[in-house]
C-alpha cells in the first residue's frame, strides 16, 4: 500500500478581485475552496491513477472536518487522519491585476498524545509499504520528520520525502527511495547557482552520495532529469500551455510512486511521472487520467553519459 503522510494541511481559499486597494472594501468575482498540501496532492494524483493509497496526517477544528469531508467526498481518498485539538490551517491566494500574493496561516500546534497517536499508525506500516511525507510541519518541540523517518528506518519502509532544506539533507542518510528538488530548491541547497546541465547533474551525484536512491530534478520549460548511481535519464519539455504550475511536482512523485509500486521499470515510472507533471502544468487542477495519458505519448526520454 501506498501512505502519504501531510502534516501541515489547509484549505485554499482562492479570491479573485478586480483592482484590489489597501485600506478600502473590495468585493471578490470569484472564489473557490481546495485542499492544500503536498502529501494530499500526492493522494489526489494517486487516485487519478486509480491506485489505491491512503492519505495520513493532523486535521484539527471545524476546517479539518471540513477538508476531510472535501477530501473523501470530492476526490474520493481514503483518509485516516490524526485528529488534533487545534484547527486545520486556512491559506488565502489572491489573484488581482494579474498577479498572484498568498497569505500561509500558521501552522497549528500538536500535543504529545496526538503526535504518538500518529506514529502508532506509521509503525503498522510493513516494509512492503511505501510512505510519502511532504510539506511543512507543525508547531511541536522535536522535528517530527526525523520520528517518522526513524520508524521507516527500522522497519525497512520506504520513503519518500519532499520538505525544506535541512530536513531534506537530514533525511538524505536514512536513503529515501525519492527526492525531488525543482532548480530552485537544488541550488538552495548548495547555495549556488547552478547554470549548466553538467553542474546540475553533478549536484544530484552529490545528493545520491549522500543517501538518496532516485533524484527527479524538474527545470520547468527545461524538462527535467533523472538520477541514480547508474543511470541519468533527461526528459524533453512537452510543447503546450502552461495555466498552472501548483501541484506540478507533487504530480510527478505521484506519477513515479505509482510506477514503482507497480512494478514498473525506473525508466517507465520517470515517464509516467513526467506525463503526471505536465497534466497537471497544462491544466487548473491536478491532471486527469485521460490528460496523462494524452501526455504519456508525447514523452521523450533520453539517457545521457554518466
Amino acid at each position: 500500500m501506498i501512505y502519504t503522510c501531510t502534516l501541515n494541511p489547509a484549505i485554499d481559499y482562492r479570491l479573485e478581485v478586480d483592482h484590489f486597494q489597501l485600506e478600502a472594501l473590495n468585493r471578490a468575482n470569484f472564489n473557490k475552496y481546495s485542499a492544500g498540501g503536498k502529501g494530499i496532492n500526492v493522494s489526489i494524483m494517486l487516485n487519478h491513477l486509480k491506485v489505491d493509497n491512503i492519505a495520513l496526517g493532523f486535521m484539527g477544528g471545524f476546517t479539518g472536518t471540513y477538508l476531510k469531508d472535501y477530501l473523501t467526498h470530492e476526490h474520493k481518498i481514503t483518509v485516516d487522519f490524526t485528529k488534533i485539538e487545534d484547527n486545520t490551517r486556512i491559506n488565502v491566494k489572491l489573484h488581482t491585476d494579474q498577479k498572484d500574493t498568498e497569505i500561509n496561516a500558521l501552522a497549528p500546534k500538536v500535543t504529545e498524545e496526538e503526535v504518538n497517536n500518529l506514529l502508532k499508525q506509521i509503525k503498522t506500516l510493513s516494509s512492503s509499504d511505501i510512505l510519502v511525507i511532504a510539506g511543512s510541519s507543525v508547531k511541536y518541540k522535536e522535528n517530527l520528520y526525523k520520528k517518522i523517518i526513524d520508524i521507516c528506518s527500522s522497519q525497512s519502509i520506504q520513503f519518500v520525502i519532499d520538505a525544506e532544506r535541512s530536513l531534506l539533507l537530514e533525511s538524505l542518510a536514512y536513503k529515501p527511495l525519492l527526492i525531488k528538488p525543482n532548480l530552485y530548491e537544488l541550488e538552495s541547497l548548495f547555495e549556488k547557482e547552478l547554470k549548466t546541465e553538467e553542474a546540475i547533474i553533478e549536484a544530484g551525484k552529490r545528493l545520491i552520495q549522500k543517501g538518496a536512491q532516485n533524484i527527479i530534478v524538474s527545470l520547468g520549460k527545461d524538462g527535467s532529469i533523472f538520477m541514480n548511481r547508474d543511470v541519468i535519464y533527461q526528459a524533453q519539455p512537452i510543447q503546450g500551455n502552461v495555466l498552472n504550475t501548483v501541484g506540478a511536482g507533487d504530480s510527478m512523485v505521484g506519477g513515479f510512486i505509482a510506477g514503482v509500486h507497480a512494478g514498473k521499470s525506473l525508466k517507465d515510472a520517470y515517464k509516467q511521472a513526467v506525463a503526471c507533471g505536465t497534466a497537471t502544468a497544462f491544466s487548473y487542477n491536478l491532471g486527469t487520467k485521460q490528460e496523462i495519458e494524452d501526455n504519456l505519448k508525447k514523452v521523450k526520454i533520453e539517457e545521457v553519459e554518466k
